[in-house]
C-alpha cells in the first residue's frame, strides 16, 4: 500500500518483526472492536439528514418530497416549514425539500448502498473509514521519517481517542472528513517521491472539503508539505477540478448559488464573541482526552534542524486552519464531543507530535534503541488508559443503543400507525421521513392554536394524530404546543409512541 522509508538510524531493532506482529494484532482487534459497535441509524438531524441525502443520490434525485397530507388546510394557509423534518431545508423556487448536509458522506453511502445493501453498504462506510484514517495516520508518520513502533504508537492514539470513537460508530461525517485529510496529507507528503502524487493530494483534498466544506481551511497546510513547488501545486489544483466542479453545480442547482449551501446563512453562527468560551473548551478537552505531552512535542520537531520542519509546521498551519474556523462557532463549546468539528486538526496535531517525539529520540544517540520503543509505549498506554476511562465516564459505547432506538421506533410506527396517519415530532422527524411513508407535523414554532387548526382539520379528513417524542420534549409539547387528550401507546428506550383521542 505504501514504501516503507529508509531506516533512521538505530531504528533496526525497533522495526523487527515483533513489533509489527504487535502492530498487526492490534489492527486486527481494533478492526473487530470498531465492528463490533458500529451502528446504521437514521437517528437525530445529522445521521437521518445525511441517509435521506444518501437515498436521494442513489435513486438519481435531488431533492425530496414535501410530505403535507391532503386535507390539511389550503395551500396558502399551511406554513411548509410545519412539514419539513430534520435533515431538510426549504428554498424559494420549488416545493420540495433540499438535503442541509455536504454530498461528501452521502455520496460514500450512496455507492456503498446501491452496491451493498442498506443495512450492510453504509456499516462498510463507517468502519472502513475509520480504520483507514487510522492506517493514514500510520502511513504518513512513516512517510515523515518516524520510526515504526512510534508511528504505530500515535495510530493508537487516534483509534482511541474517545471523540474519534464517537463518531466511528454512528452515521456521522466526522470521522470520513479525518479519513480524506489524512489522505490528502499522506499522498502531499508522497510527492517528493514523484510529482504524480500531487494529483491524488487535490483529489484527496477536493474530497475532503465535500464531506466537511471546513476541511478547505486546511489548504494552505497542505501547500507547505507541497513544498510549495509551482509543479506540484498546479498537479495538486487540478486533482480538485472534478470535486470542485460537483460542489458548485450541487450548490447552484439546489441553493441558487455555488458558494451557498443547505444550511442557509450559515455565517450568522459564527462571531467573535463565541472565541472567549471556545478557545478554554477546546484546550480543556485535547489535554483531558488525549496524550497531553504529545501535543507540545511539535515545538521540539521545529527546534531540530533535522526535525523536518518544514512539514511539521505544515501540519500546524492546516491544524490551525481548522480549529481556527471553529473557535469562532457559536455551539463549539457546548459540550466534550464538539471535539468532532476540529477531528481533522486532531489528527494532524498527532502527527506533528509524534515528529517532535522522534526528534526528542534522537537527541538520545546511543541510547535511542532502548528509547525509542519505552516512548511509544508510553504514549500508547497513556491513550489506552485515557480512553478506558473516559469512554466510560462519558458513555461513548452507549451511543450505538441510543442510535437503535430510533430503528427500533421507526419499525414500531410502521406497524403502528396507519397510513393516514400525521405524526408530530421534531427530533424523530428526520428519522420518521427515513423509515416509513408517514408525514410529519414538526412542532418547532408551531403554536397551540395551529396546532388545534390542524388537528380539526385532520379529524375532518379521517387522519388520526399520534406523536413520537423524547422524554424530554413531552412536557413541551404534550402541554405546551400541542395539548389534548394524548395516551401512550408504545416506548422505546426513551422514545415514547402517542396518540390522540
Amino acid at each position: 500500500m505504501f514504501e516503507i522509508p529508509a531506516r533512521a538510524p538505530g531504528d533496526f531493532r525497533a522495526s523487527g518483526r515483533w513489533i509489527r506482529l504487535i502492530l498487526a494484532a492490534g489492527a486486527l482487534a481494533y478492526a473487530w472492536f470498531i465492528g463490533e459497535y458500529t451502528t446504521v441509524a437514521a437517528g437525530g438531524s445529522d445521521s437521518s439528514g445525511y441517509l435521506n441525502s444518501a437515498r436521494l443520490l442513489a435513486e438519481g434525485r435531488w431533492r425530496a418530497e414535501l410530505r403535507v397530507p391532503p386535507g390539511i388546510g389550503p395551500p396558502g394557509a399551511r406554513d411548509p416549514r410545519h412539514f419539513a423534518p430534520q435533515g431538510f431545508n426549504l428554498f424559494t423556487g420549488h416545493p420540495d425539500l433540499a438535503p442541509t448536509y455536504p454530498t461528501g458522506l452521502p455520496l460514500h453511502l450512496a455507492l456503498a448502498g446501491r452496491g451493498c445493501g442498506w443495512n450492510f453498504g453504509p456499516w462498510l462506510v463507517q468502519w472502513g473509514g475509520a480504520l483507514l484514517a487510522v492506517v493514514l495516520l500510520y502511513a504518513a508518520a512513516r512517510e515523515m521519517g518516524i520510526a515504526v513502533e512510534l508511528s504505530g504508537a500515535g495510530a493508537a492514539v487516534l483509534a482511541l481517542f474517545p471523540v474519534f470513537l464517537f463518531t466511528s460508530v454512528q452515521t456521522l461525517s466526522d470521522t470520513l472528513a479525518t479519513t480524506w485529510v489524512l489522505a490528502a496529507g499522506w499522498a502531499a507528503l508522497r510527492s517528493a517521491r514523484g510529482d504524480r502524487w500531487a494529483y491524488a493530494a487535490g483529489a484527496a483534498f477536493a474530497m475532503a472539503v465535500l464531506v466537511r466544506p471546513t476541511n478547505l481551511a486546511a489548504g494552505p497546510g497542505l501547500l507547505l508539505l507541497l513544498g510549495m513547488k509551482g509543479g506540484r501545486i498546479g498537479r495538486f489544483l487540478l486533482g480538485g477540478v472534478p470535486g470542485a466542479c460537483w460542489m458548485a453545480g450541487y450548490n447552484a442547482l439546489l441553493y441558487g448559488g455555488v458558494t451557498r449551501s443547505g444550511y442557509g446563512d450559515i455565517a450568522a453562527a459564527f462571531g467573535w464573541e463565541w472565541l472567549g468560551p471556545t478557545a478554554p473548551h477546546f484546550g480543556r478537552w485535547m489535554a483531558t482526552l488525549l496524550p497531553a505531552g504529545l501535543l507540545v512535542l511539535p515545538v521540539v520537531a521545529l527546534a531540530d534542524p533535522a526535525g523536518r520542519r518544514r512539514e511539521v509546521a505544515g501540519l500546524l498551519v492546516a491544524a490551525g486552519g481548522i480549529v481556527g474556523v471553529y473557535l469562532f462557532y457559536d455551539v463549539s463549546h457546548d459540550a466534550w464531543w464538539c471535539l468532532r468539528f476540529i477531528l481533522p486538526a486532531v489528527a494532524l496535531l498527532i502527527l506533528a507530535g509524534l515528529r517532535g517525539a522522534e526528534s526528542l529520540v534522537r537527541r538520545a544517540r546511543e541510547r535511542a534503541a532502548w528509547v525509542r520503543p519505552l516512548l511509544a509505549a508510553g504514549i500508547a498506554a497513556w491513550a489506552a488508559a485515557g480512553s478506558w476511562h473516559w469512554t466510560r465516564a462519558l458513555h461513548v459505547l452507549y451511543v450505538p443503543d441510543y442510535e437503535q432506538a430510533y430503528v427500533d421506533m421507526g419499525e414500531l410506527v410502521g406497524r403502528v400507525v396507519p397510513e393516514r396517519g400525521l405524526v408530530v415530532c421534531s427530533v424523530f422527524s428526520g428519522a420518521l421521513y427515513y423509515y416509513t411513508r408517514l408525514p410529519a407535523l414538526v412542532y418547532d414554532g408551531l403554536g397551540p392554536e395551529e396546532f388545534r387548526r390542524y388537528a380539526v382539520q385532520a379529524r375532518a379528513a379521517g387522519r388520526p394524530i399520534y406523536a413520537v417524542l423524547f422524554d424530554l420534549e413531552e412536557e413541551e409539547v404534550l402541554q405546551r404546543r400541542c395539548p389534548g387528550a394524548w395516551r401512550r401507546i408504545g416506548q422505546v428506550r426513551k422514545i415514547g409512541l402517542w396518540r390522540l383521542y
